[in-house]
């Protein structure tokens, strides 16, 4: 019997195939202003949101003086803000923000419109679900999670759902697992483990909050340093070896 009690699973490009997901939320989005869609336009899309998530976890985008002091959850206007940020990158600020932020809305609320599942997904879901806490946690926006998890049959087999704009922290910084301790009270650290697909994110997450990382290596890439996952999977079923 091993020593976890507690699985924290990643969303996107774990348990969702994120790519084709973002594609026909993008072409919603562009579509809705007369734009068609192209496949160097969705690349650019693709790459400004990554971007831009990269720079917010590493604290380098400037937050307007009224929303800085935000602490814990943050309010609607601040995450209407961080959120339209891609979107005035995207079009070069060629938008107002409140079309931003009108774009954006259209472009979250399609993520839930078209959803695939990672293959064996539902399958281990269902059976990590009759021995361990199953906590979803991700950086994406909680206005999609539910609906996602619903749209891949997963959601019952589900014991917590957190995102990053709940806490406003995203993975892999210290006060979102401490969110999560706060959450779920009297569980050590050793009784934690995380699987998700990213190493900075995931593996890395698991490393600075000190507790055990499955890197989900689907796409089998290298490992780099300084990243050091306590195991390794490149397929979700490979799960109930090890658990």
């Amino acid at each position: 019997m091993n020593k976890y009690k507690i699985l924290i699973f990643d969303l996107d490009d774990t348990l969702i195939d994120n790519l084709e997901n973002v594609r026909y939320a993008y072409t919603k989005m562009v579509e809705s202003i007369g734009i068609e869609y192209s496949e160097d336009g969705f690349k650019k899309w693709y790459e400004v949101d990554k971007k831009f998530w990269k720079d917010w976890q590493d604290g380098l985008v400037e937050v307007p003086t009224h929303l800085k002091n935000e602490t814990g959850k943050k309010s609607e206007e601040f995450l209407n803000w961080v959120r339209a940020q891609r979107v005035l990158i995207y079009f070069n600020n060629r938008v107002s923000l409140d079309k931003a932020i009108e774009l954006n809305n259209l472009f979250m609320n399609s993520l839930t419109e078209v959803v695939i599942a990672i293959d064996g997904a539902y399958d281990i879901l269902k059976y990590l679900k009759e021995k361990y806490y199953i906590v979803i946690a991700t950086n994406g926006p909680s206005i999609a999670t539910r609906d996602k998890l619903s749209k891949i049959k997963c959601f019952d087999y589900v014991d917590e759902i957190l995102s990053a704009d709940m806490f406003g922290y995203m993975k892999p910084r210290r006060e979102y697992f401490e969110a999560i301790q706060n959450l779920l009270k009297n569980y050590n650290n050793e009784e934690y483990l995380i699987i998700g697909d990213s190493l900075k994110s995931d593996v890395g997450f698991g490393m600075n909050c000190k507790f055990d990382s499955c890197w989900f290596n689907k796409n089998n890439e290298d490992l780099t340093e300084p990243y050091k996952p306590t195991m390794v999977i490149e397929k979700l079923k490979e799960l109930k070896k090890i658990l």
